[in-house]
């Protein structure tokens, strides 16, 4: 169960000792309860206990175990009550057992001498990122907050489904992806960076190589894999961590250069690694997405932060073509929250020091607060977005033609809102998930080479009909 292979065996275990328990009290047990009992034993032994029961939860988000762990109870970040407090107290024993798991399971060190350690959890098909910790760092001991990752992938559909982001933004996205730009998601922690970054990667082809880079595994490689993408994970060392026989993410980053035409994706740029990255962006500009994440509320101070924090020069950094801006908006008497993507922004080459000062920042899409969506630039409407040109100049039938280039993101947005629009109406919440998208994405291209071929554009008003008739015909498949 928890241990794969052995988890089986101890669970056989459990039962014996059940079964022989309830024989020798002369208790009768059915062969349900015996599994239930058996479930919870192993849960309680060789597992997670209370930790495996709360992650069983799709709408839960994030656990915090405080230290001292005996003296505090469990709190909870969920989807539909926000910030909750549990009445669970682990003991200080659970909390001793669980840290020797998870050194086991990580091969990362967990000590006085490295009070910090980053690894995942899985559960069958639940996963998630576990923080761990301890004294000296952590007056009180061992101290835990897992983050609960989705069972199946984020998509951009889901994401205007949870009013995440609007349609259009979607759309923008999409066609920056295909157009191979180099890109950092920022925010906050909990801003749904990874999340955002994970929708992104089903919009790149099946068939285009994507290697990432991660010291904690965030992105759903194995949802991807079986989704037949051709991507490789790679895992380094964390930031954070101590030496170890791990790589460093810069390392990797380098190493991935020497794997072969790929899409490279760093799941989070802390450290010394931002100077490979942008090593990255520079030799994969106008051939492959490049994308991570970092924290960051504005382009700016992602700017501050890759320049003066993680020291890339300037001119590196000028290799970065978007920043999109995630983060949580709050209500007015600070109750609730809610994640949304606030700002998409166009980096531009002609500044030489400050971006801020220089106009090195062009706003594409940013987040208007009375009507809870992100709305277009006059940049971005008036066709002055430099790397959107820079997109068109290399397809055969956009160079120099705006109106083109628009209508494309527009039937861009329009597939994404229909299928929105249509899985509430037929009742097929499928229609959102990864599966379909991917689907979705496949038959797109194959329609826009198909009506290109015809007459000379992919344009929306031939492309989404078709697209259309191809939705009712797939959808019925759901209904089976």
């Amino acid at each position: 169960m928890i241990l794969r292979g052995r988890g089986r065996f101890f669970f056989n275990v459990a039962k014996d000792l059940l079964s022989d328990l309830a024989a020798s009290k002369n208790v009768n047990i059915s062969y349900k309860e015996l599994t239930g009992l058996a479930n919870i034993l192993v849960r309680h032994t060789i597992g997670f206990g209370v930790l495996e029961v709360l992650l069983q939860d799709p709408n839960l988000q994030d656990i915090m175990a405080n230290a001292p762990i005996s003296l505090s109870p469990i709190f909870v970040r969920h989807n539909e009550f926000d910030e909750c407090v549990t009445n669970l107290i682990p003991s200080s024993e659970d909390a001793d057992s669980w840290a020797a798991k998870f050194r086991m399971m990580s091969g990362r060190a967990l000590d006085e001498a490295n009070p910090i350690l980053d690894t995942n959890l899985e559960l069958n098909k639940i996963s998630a990122r576990v923080a761990i910790i301890q004294q000296p760092l952590s007056a009180g001991g061992l101290a835990y907050t897992l983050r609960r990752h989705r069972s199946k992938p984020w998509t951009l559909p889901l994401f205007i489904k949870n009013r995440m982001i609007d349609s259009l933004g979607a759309g923008l996205l999409s066609f920056m992806i295909d157009g191979a730009r180099t890109m950092l998601v920022a925010g906050t922690r909990s801003s749904g960076k990874t999340s955002l970054l994970s929708a992104l990667l089903l919009e790149i082809m099946p068939n285009h190589r994507i290697i990432t880079v991660e010291d904690t595994l965030e992105i759903p490689v194995a949802a991807m894999r079986n989704l037949d993408y051709d991507i490789l994970s790679m895992k380094v060392r964390s930031a954070l961590a101590g030496e170890s026989t791990e790589i460093s993410a810069e390392e990797g980053i380098r190493a991935s250069l020497r794997l072969g035409d790929s899409s490279l994706i760093v799941g989070e740029i802390r450290s010394a690694e931002a100077k490979a990255l942008y090593e990255a962006m520079r030799v994969g500009a106008l051939a492959n997405v490049v994308a991570g994440t970092i924290h960051g509320g504005s382009p700016y101070s992602v700017f501050d932060r890759v320049v003066n924090d993680l020291a890339v020069p300037i001119t590196s950094f000028k290799a970065t073509d978007l920043i999109v801006v995630a983060n949580p908006i709050k209500s007015a008497d600070g109750l609730h929250s809610w994640r949304r993507v606030l700002q998409i922004t166009e980096v531009r080459k002609h500044w030489t020091k400050d971006p801020l000062e220089e106009g090195g920042f062009a706003d594409l899409m940013k987040y208007d607060v009375e009507s809870d969506i992100m709305k277009p630039s006059e940049d971005l409407i008036n066709g002055d977005s430099e790397i959107m040109k820079g997109i068109a100049s290399n397809v055969k039938g956009w160079a120099g033609d705006w109106d083109a280039v628009w209508d494309n993101v527009i039937l861009r947005q329009k597939i994404k809102q229909e299928i929105v629009d249509f899985s509430e109406k037929v009742k097929i919440p499928e229609l959102l998930e990864a599966e379909f998208t991917v689907k979705s994405n496949n038959v797109f291209h194959q329609l826009s080479d198909e009506v290109t071929a015809d007459i000379g554009l992919p344009t929306s008003e031939v492309v989404f009909p078709k697209w259309c008739r191809w939705l009712e015909k797939e959808s019925k498949k759901y209904n089976l």
